[in-house]
């Protein structure tokens, strides 16, 4: 036996083998990775449903001045913050204010009418956006007010539980209200 052809015969079984089993290891990560990206998808659903749920419970603290409501919706953080045309609130304990001030004492009835959300998941962060309105009765002299707006809100997962760190909105000048819906 030539120990140069044994070699070049026994060459083309061991590349074949060496080529099969490198398919099969390719084909076993691109099935786990599937697999990853599907419970990835799956668990943004539920992330999306999450938000979103915190979103009405936004509005429902908006539509009550609640403060007790709106601290289950917020980090409780000093990187909190809230930005408006108005002004703006930084900690939990400023944007609570919000809520109690701006909110309660500044107006006797208020309806937020959130619409267009679309929420943004990426592992521990996210962030929503939506068009709103904002009808309202003022404390001081009982006049109606009615405001449309567009808002960024930003989120992240603390612990398993989704929490609001930053709100910033806008009012729309009337002439854009129609352009937004």
């Amino acid at each position: 036996m030539n120990p140069v052809t044994t070699h070049i015969r026994s060459c083309p079984a061991g590349v074949s083998r060496l080529f099969i089993l490198g398919i099969l290891l390719a084909a076993s990560v691109c099935v786990v990775s599937q697999d990853k990206q599907q419970a990835v998808n799956a668990n943004t659903g539920k992330d999306e449903d999450d938000i979103k749920r915190l979103i009405s419970m936004y509005a429902k603290a908006a539509d009550e001045a609640d403060p007790a409501l709106a601290s289950r919706i917020w980090c409780d953080s000093s990187d909190d913050s809230l930005i408006n045309p108005v002004g703006r609130w930084h900690g939990v304990e400023q944007i609570m204010g919000f809520y109690r001030h701006e909110m309660g004492e500044m107006y006797s009835a208020r309806d937020l009418k959130i619409r267009g959300v679309s929420v943004h998941v990426y592992s521990d962060a996210a962030w929503a956006e939506f068009n709103w309105n904002f009808s309202a009765t003022r404390r001081k002299e009982g006049s109606s007010v009615s405001f449309d707006g567009m808002e960024t809100q930003i989120y992240r997962k603390n612990r398993d539980r989704w929490c609001l760190v930053h709100v910033h909105y806008s009012v729309l000048p009337a002439e854009k209200k129609a352009r937004t819906e």
